[in-house]
């Protein structure tokens, strides 16, 4: 069976594709040669002696043997060892192709919030019906990871993808036409953007563009760029057949033109949804990203294994070296040389320990040692990588490394390094994933979840506890000093009794005995403070040194929306002042 086998491997080996996994171990061959060279020498050697007895008597003295009998174990020896070195030295010419790995696809959601989305041919209007097309779309259920992006004349991400649609419905009620820095409608800065969040993104995902009127050069942009991607796009048309005037500009009419839509729909990778009064039409969108949303990952180039055939020339160097035990074959000394010649050297501590193992195997080792960080940096395979990285306690590094991996136990491992890093909410994310990619994690991650809030709840009972004690350290200063304002007859008090109808206006006969009461309103630097996005140009921001003190920073508003603007602004400056402005100003 084996020759059978071994003939038939012989007979399809690929010679193009023939080479060494560790050639260096060819060089073998140099000390291979040297010992050869030495025994023909010493075997000259050897003869020299038989001269020293005369030739009439060398008859007797020697028998007269084969000529085989010298030259047939150096033939073997040589064979043998050579079959040893070319084993050792890895000859292959066929892949053995590793399986992909399962991973989910996500969906982004890119909606257009230019000022032709404000047009009222649908009722309230076209922003706020795509908003509720949104919500509709999430309550559908697509069961994949969401992230959302808003676009006019620039292009922002306002949450990164996330299994938590509660935050996206919220996040996407605040948007509006007025917290975009730039109008317009930049299909280009979109396509830029989408390329940006979906970068690490492996299995083939959805975008979700909901806007209302496409023409022919973004028409060709979309094409163009979902051909040159794995992923899917999804249109759906907020706007209806007859359009509508764009508010400021009252000569021009929002309108899909057909003949464009109809040449967009050809393309196979894009689907075409008309807007409808009820929730059919983003049913049907996630429904589609619901059927697709697992897949086993493309064997890439560098994810196959060199097939090592070095195990193929193990026996008949086995059996050539068990010749070397016969009486009168006095060479086996040669092998035991040859032997620790070549295997002096081998260990983690050599010259070149790549030539004994691979790089995951001394990782392995020295990972069994304990000694995690030189590990990590051996490890090629980022799973063990990142294991090793949180062994060390490089909990950064690893969570980066489990994020790369989306299956159920690296969202599961990424859940812990999280939590050592203290970002609880995120890491009961990844544990809620690691269920949802598999449901047996369930007790397993139970625990992990309560031993997360464990670790939060004690770091919420420190933080109480630090402010506990400054005030309790203070708590004599700052009633001492609201005692002292209170006896201040220029201190504003609170209306009390016949005051409460007292204005600036009204005379009354107990004034301050000391000050000037002009009004009933406080007119101090502290109280008029506001805060200033920057100074002034030519003063100076702490002249006094006291301002800091005297600033009273107002409460952030409740609607994010304000937030998301000035985000937006910020990056509008620092990222996109070179951006080629949209040829529509809405």
């Amino acid at each position: 069976m084996y020759w059978h086998e071994l003939k038939d491997i012989i007979t399809h080996i690929n010679w193009e594709e023939f080479h060494f996994l560790r050639h260096r171990a060819l060089y073998l061959f140099a000390p291979l040669a040297v010992i050869i060279l030495l025994l023909i020498i010493s075997n000259k050697e050897r003869k020299k002696w038989k001269t020293m007895v005369a030739e009439p008597l060398r008859q007797y003295m020697f028998s007269s043997g084969s000529y085989w009998t010298m030259i047939l174990p150096m033939l073997l020896f040589i064979i043998g060892a050579s079959c040893m070195i070319i084993g050792l030295a890895g000859p292959t010419w066929k892949k053995k192709e590793i399986p992909g790995q399962k991973i989910q696809a996500v969906v982004l959601i890119a909606l257009d919030l230019s000022r032709s989305m404000m047009a009222k041919d649908i009722n309230p209007d076209r922003i706020a019906r795509a908003k509720f097309k949104v919500i509709d779309f999430l309550d559908a259920n697509p069961r994949a990871r969401a992230g959302l992006v808003a676009f006019a004349g620039t292009a922002h991400p306002v949450l990164p993808f996330t299994s938590d649609y509660k935050i996206i419905k919220f996040q996407s009620q605040s948007l509006s036409n007025k917290i975009m820095p730039v109008q317009g409608s930049n299909i280009p800065v979109l396509l830029q953007q989408v390329d940006t969040m979906m970068k690490h993104v492996t299995a083939p995902s959805t975008v979700l563009l909901m806007t209302d009127a496409i023409d022919n050069s973004d028409a060709t942009l979309l094409s163009n760029w979902v051909n040159k991607s794995i992923h899917h796009l999804e249109i759906l048309l907020v706007s209806t057949p007859n359009g509508a005037v764009i508010p400021g500009y009252p000569r021009v009419i929002s309108k899909q033109d057909p003949a464009v839509l109809q040449n967009l729909s050809q393309d196979t990778k894009i689907t075409i949804t008309n807007l409808t009064l009820d929730n059919s039409d983003v049913k049907g969108i996630a429904a589609r990203v619901s059927k697709k949303l697992y897949f086993q990952s493309e064997k890439k180039k560098d994810a196959k294994e060199w097939d090592d055939m070095g195990y193929l020339l193990l026996i008949p160097a086995l059996a050539i070296t068990a010749f070397s035990f016969r009486r009168g074959w006095t060479i086996q000394w040669c092998i035991l040389i040859f032997a620790m010649l070549s295997l002096s050297s081998c260990g983690l501590k050599s010259k070149n320990p790549d030539w004994w193992y691979t790089k995951d195997y001394q990782g392995q080792l020295l990972q069994n040692n304990g000694k995690y960080a030189e590990a990590a940096e051996r490890f090629e395979d980022d799973k063990h990588k990142a294991v090793a990285y949180y062994k060390a306690g490089n909990y950064e590094a690893a969570a980066d490394l489990f994020a790369l991996d989306s299956s159920a136990a690296g969202n599961y491992n990424r859940g812990l390094a999280l939590t050592k890093l203290g970002r609880f909410d995120a890491a009961e994310d990844a544990f809620k994933n690691a269920i949802t990619l598999d449901p047996s994690l369930k007790g397993q991650v139970d625990q992990s979840i309560q031993a997360a809030k464990a670790i939060k709840h004690r770091a919420d009972s420190v933080m109480q506890y630090e402010h506990q004690s400054i005030t309790n350290k203070f708590g004599d200063k700052q009633i001492a000093s609201k005692q002292k304002d209170k006896n201040n007859p220029l201190k504003e008090h609170k209306p009390q009794t016949d005051d409460e109808k007292l204005s600036a206006d009204t005379r009354v006969k107990n004034l301050p005995k000391t000050g000037d009461r002009a009004t009933d309103k406080a007119l101090s630097n502290i109280h008029g403070a506001r805060e200033a996005k920057k100074f002034e140009k030519g003063t100076n921001p702490d002249k006094s040194g006291q301002i800091a003190s005297n600033i009273l920073f107002r409460r952030a508003a409740a609607d994010p929306g304000e937030f998301l603007h000035r985000r937006f602004l910020l990056q509008e400056k620092l990222y996109d002042r070179n951006v080629k402005k949209s040829k529509t100003p809405w």
